[in-house]
């Protein structure tokens, strides 16, 4: 079957050996070892892969088909037959198909439609290093379905450039390494020279520089838009000299160009994203050269959109780049940056479940009927992030109020299988009779190349996109897929569409993006977003005259720009509030005057848009709750009337939280504000006007926060008032902490304890007081004042307050509130 040695050919049998028993195994392979191609068909006829297949999942489109293929050429048959394939929009497997290379996406929906994973011994995820978030989200479900359903199922992790330690630890899997088949390649570290030399330029300048060596050119640049730059900076080349660009936007049959050998006598230049970094094997390339960057999706949760950005790759990803050199023979790298910036390069690509949006995540966790806590995760998903997506779910009608569960709607959507924005409006349009030209909207925002777009209106791009060769490439078979997808719901459709063609696209994209909902804020070209965040029209922009908008996509900069757009009318909101009423909310706004009357208007909200507004005469008591709390949450907790005996019940239910539990209420700001509705608005009942705000009783207003049997409690843990050996009844000063018993200081004599509260746990702070009620001493240990400060007292305070009793010894005192005159009459009365 195989005609060449490779190098993971030493390991396979240790490989084997490790296989027999189900579980997990790590297999780090690097770059030339041949893993991709070798290990699944080497694997196939073990005995208890007998009668099942295998499952591999390459993370790339383009590098499952051309993994498939070759394999089938090893086994001299055709894609389709032992070895198929199985991506976005295309598929060749068959009854005989025992090896299926899968792509992201198609595994998380077979795991979905069968979590058993029936008649699959071994699911292999290539390329692990990636960190793609679909890949995660499978190895969690994989990992799931061997620990609860399936002991007998196994799993092979493979890379070249794997965090191997957290890997191995983490799942506690045996580890298996094979050194790879690369010849020696030199790496130039080559910075442009200037600063103001565009990286376009520097790239050319050092293609040209490369055309000294022998063979091929493999080019890595960051995005499309580079790579058309670069092609047509290098067009005057020698005709000899072929230009081939490598992404994902192309089809299958430009990216075939690229990928075969240059033709005999020609040579070839490659322009490519990241998608040539691993996975594919480029005969011919002799030389790399890499501007060491990379474009990435970043999803930023405060706005809830996505932000592609051009940055550095990392470590890792170099050594992926430049080991495409070296696999048929020696070879040279040119790294575009200084090698001081190399050692302070990332060590392994960043997983994108760290700063993705997570919705797509959720919907699947949520139909597979598992918390994200309860699955495996190499890096687990940001609490930010999936609280974010369960918002945004929530607004979308796809889960529960509570959040917990999907909703009819959402387990539609779900089994779908596309991102749950357009899966909502894909079944909305549905239900109102345009599913299938839906199906083609949905299919141009997602396939068509942004630098076709020969317009900012979804309108007119899609009259110029039906007219392009392109259409039947690339949007129709994804609109076929998903009206084949559609119709399997059997979702029932009127018999005659409730709205017309021209209205859908607009509806479309407001029911997949409602938080991207625009309104015109000036006459100029600036927009508010229904999330709140600002957004702008491109100058050229042919939807200048339009007031509302629902936007599709922008690019993020220093401003945010709206790249593609439908015009909003006011029958599309109306159909929005009937279709998704979620989305909307009712506000009602109570203003003050100056004289303190209230102005009231009901108004209807779109996230931070109002749509409408008018007044509202009357208030339900509700509204008046609800103003009471908006005013009262603005002020803050002390516009409230705050007497001493309410700072002192507060201050008393403040310790009894701390000291006894959560049995005593919190009487923080924070949680009076949030519990408004439990202590305060029983008293506001009757309140309609700002000055009944300062007739409040908050002393019992804050009882109201206590069982009848922690009222009856209070008194006996903190009393207000406390017994000094005088015969006095003293107030205690709860607002400090301890609190504090001001007491004269001749009503403590013959006392040589510590008063306290709450049975004793808590002692009082003394301030002893002269009998002008001046502070003379503040202690928290009497017994130790008696003996070492009160001589020192006696002398400075006898001479002061001769009328009152100084005794040489305090302890043998009786204490007494009297002076010296009246404690003598009340002896001779006596």
């Amino acid at each position: 079957m195989h005609t060449t040695a490779l190098p993971i050919d030493d390991v396979l049998p240790q490989l084997c050996e490790a296989l027999q028993t189900p579980g997990v195994v790590l297999l780090s392979a690097e770059p030339g070892a041949g893993k991709t191609t070798r290990v699944p068909l080497a694997l196939l006829d073990a005995p208890w892969l007998i009668g099942q297949r295998i499952l591999m999942l390459e993370p790339r489109r383009v590098a499952a088909r051309n993994a498939a293929l070759f394999m089938a050429q090893q086994c001299s048959e055709t894609v389709g037959e032992t070895v198929g394939y199985r991506i976005r929009l295309d598929s060749k497997i068959s009854q005989k198909t025992r090896i299926e290379v899968v792509t992201e996406g198609i595994l998380t929906r077979l795991l979905q439609d069968d979590p058993e994973l029936t008649g699959v011994g071994l699911v292999i995820f290539d390329e692990f290093h990636e960190r793609n978030l679909q890949s995660d989200l499978a190895l969690a479900l994989v990992h799931h379905s061997q620990q609860v359903l399936r002991p007998d199922l196994r799993i092979l992790i493979m890379s070249a450039t794997l965090d191997v330690q957290t890997l191995t630890s983490a799942l506690d899997a045996p580890l298996i390494q094979s050194k790879g088949r690369s010849f020696p390649v030199s790496v130039h570290y080559q910075p442009p020279l200037n600063t103001q030399t565009s990286l376009i330029d520097h790239c050319a300048q050092v293609v040209r520089q490369a055309l000294t060596h022998e063979g091929d050119i493999l080019v890595f640049l960051p995005g499309v838009w580079e790579i058309n730059q670069l092609q047509n900076a290098l067009q005057n080349l020698a005709t000899d000299i072929q230009v081939a660009p490598l992404h994902a936007q192309l089809s299958n049959k430009e990216q075939e160009i690229a990928l075969k050998p240059a033709d005999t006598g020609k040579r070839k230049i490659i322009l490519a994203t990241n998608i040539a970094e691993s996975s594919i094997t480029l005969e011919g390339v002799r030389t790399v050269i890499d501007s060491g960057l990379e474009k990435r999706n970043v999803f930023h949760v405060s706005s809830g959109l996505n932000e592609l950005k051009t940055r550095r790759i990392s470590r890792a990803s170099a050594e992926q780049r430049c080991g495409r050199a070296g696999r048929q023979a020696a070879g040279v790298c040119y790294r575009l940056w200084p090698e001081s910036t190399h050692e302070r390069l990332d060590a392994y690509i960043r997983a994108d479940i760290v700063e993705a949006d997570l919705a797509p995540l959720l919907l699947d966790l949520l139909l597979w009927g598992a918390e994200p806590s309860e699955l495996f995760w190499l890096t687990p998903p940001p609490l930010a992030s999936l609280q974010q997506a369960r918002d945004l779910l929530q607004q979308l009608g796809l889960i529960t109020q509570d959040q917990a569960r999907l909703t009819e709607q959402g387990r539609a959507c779900a089994s779908l299988g596309i991102e749950p924005r357009w899966a909502h409006a894909l079944v909305c349009a549905q239900r109102l009779g345009q599913g299938k030209a839906a199906c083609e909207i949905i299919a141009l925002i997602q396939e068509w190349p942004n630098s076709l777009r020969k317009s900012d209106d979804l309108i007119r791009l899609l009259t110029q996109a039906h007219k392009h060769s392109l259409w039947q490439q690339r949007v129709d078979p994804l609109s076929r897929r998903l009206w084949q997808q559609l119709q399997s719901l059997a979702i029932s459709a009127p018999p005659e569409s409730l709205i017309s063609q021209e209205e859908l696209p607009a509806l479309l994209v407001a029911l997949a993006f409602p938080d991207r909902i625009a309104r015109r804020r000036d006459h100029n070209l600036h927009f508010l977003l229904s999330n709140g965040r600002g957004a702008e029209l491109l100058p050229q922009s042919d939807l200048v005259s339009a007031d509302w908008l629902a936007c599709a996509d922008f690019s993020i900069n220093q401003t945010t720009r709206i790249r593609l757009a439908c015009e909003l009318s006011g029958n599309h909101l109306e159909l929005l509030q009937s279709l998704a009423p979620q989305m909307f909310s009712q506000r009602t706004q109570i203003g003050w005057q100056d004289n303190g009357q209230h102005i009231a208007r009901r108004s209807l909200h779109l996230g931070q848009l109002q749509i409408s507004s008018a007044p509202l005469p009357e208030l339900s008591a509700d509204d008046w709750h609800k103003a009471w709390k908006d005013i009262i949450n603005e002020r803050g907790i002390n516009c409230l009337p705050w007497p001493a005996a309410a700072v002192n019940l507060r201050a008393r239910l403040n310790l009894l939280h701390e000291y006894e539990g959560g049995d005593w209420p919190d009487v923080s700001d924070t949680a009076l504000l949030g519990s408004m509705s439990t202590w305060l608005l029983p008293f506001l009942t009757q309140a309609r006007h700002l000055r009944d705000l300062d007739k409040l009783d908050t002393y019992s207003a804050l009882l109201c926060l206590l069982s009848w049997e922690q009222q009856q409690q209070l008194d006996q843990l903190l009393p207000l008032q406390i017994k000094v050996p005088s015969g006095s009844n003293v107030t205690v000063n709860y607002t400090h902490n301890p609190p504090i018993l001001a007491v004269k200081l001749q009503e403590m004599f013959g006392y040589e304890g510590q008063p306290t509260v709450l049975k004793g746990r808590l002692p009082l702070l003394i301030h002893l007081l002269s009998p002008a009620r001046r502070p003379l001493q503040i202690t928290g240990d009497l017994p130790h004042f008696w003996r070492h400060a009160y001589t020192e007292v006696r002398k400075e305070m006898r001479g002061r307050y001769p009328k009152h009793p100084w005794p040489e010894n305090p302890l043998s005192a009786e204490a007494t509130r009297l002076t010296k005159a009246a404690i003598a009459r009340k002896s001779g009365a006596q």
